[in-house]
Parts: C-alpha cells; structure tokens; sequence
C-alpha cells in the first residue's frame, strides 16, 4: 500500500471527528472542512517555522549579501563608474534571485498538508457534491476544498 494513503487512513478518525459535530450533513461538511483547513493551515506555518529556523543563518547570509551587492552598485553608480557599477549591479540581481527563490521554496513547504487534505477529503467523498448554503447549487469537493483553503489562509494571516 502506498505510504501516503495508509497514513491518510491511519489519520481518519481524527479527521472525521468535526464532521460528526453538526446534525445536518451539508453544514457538518462545511464545518468539518473548515477544521481540515484550519489543521492543514497550522501544520503547514509549523512546517515553514521549522524550515526557516533550520535555514536561518543561510536566509540571513543571503539578505545581507544582497544588501551589501546593492550597496556596492549603488555606490559605484554614485561615483559614476558604469562598468562596476554593471557588475555589481549584476551580482546583486543575483543575489537577490537567491533570496527570492529561498524564500518561495520555504513557503511552499507550509502547503504540504493542504495535499495531504485533498487525498483525505478524496477518499472520503470523491463522490459527494457538496451544497452550498443558502444558494441552490452543488459543488465538487474540490472546489469547494480549495475555496475554503484560501479562505482560512487569508484569515489566518490577519489574525
């Protein structure tokens, strides 16, 4: 059995518990994703937050060689050396590439568990369409999985 199901499976029953809260099965639907969201959104800031400490003293040596590069071309431009400041200004272009794609690769690793939501959520209901309240519509899954992500991200970071 793949690894990535067998604990999907081994997790069910923590997982299910918020579904199980509400009476009406549309609402415990909504409710227990919110939750799923919420633990995947929790997992994944402790993922990132022991990403970054591990990473830390490489984040701090790349920023302050990006300050110091830019500085470099700035003071360069300043003394109206075009060729330094071109190689400069290219070192800190780099330098700044560096940062930019660290940091975009540590805060991939806070969405980890929102995949590893989705694998639950399909096992458990690749069948269902959910209902939206109030409207007289039917979602997938899915889409309603993803709407509900976002939205608990953007909460969660205001708070």
């Amino acid at each position: 059995m793949d690894p990535f199901i067998w604990i999907v499976r081994e997790i069910d029953p923590f997982l299910i518990a918020p579904y199980r809260l509400m009476a009406d099965p549309a609402w415990a639907w909504w409710l227990g994703t919110s939750v799923l969201c919420l633990w995947c959104t929790l997992l994944g800031e402790f993922t990132l937050g022991i990403v970054y400490r591990v990473n830390k003293r490489f984040i701090k040596e790349r920023n302050e060689e990006m300050v110091m590069r830019h500085n470099q071309a700035m003071a360069a431009l300043r003394s109206g050396d075009k060729d330094i400041y071109t190689g400069a200004n290219k070192l800190a272009s780099e330098a700044f590439g560096k940062g930019f794609f660290l940091q975009l690769a540590m805060g991939m690793s806070s969405l980890w568990p929102a995949f590893l939501g989705a694998a639950w959520l399909q096992e458990r209901f690749s069948d269902v369409l959910v209902p939206v309240p109030i409207l007289t519509v039917e979602v997938n899954w899915l889409a309603a999985y993803v709407v509900l992500y976002i939205l608990v991200r953007v909460l969660f970071s205001r708070f």
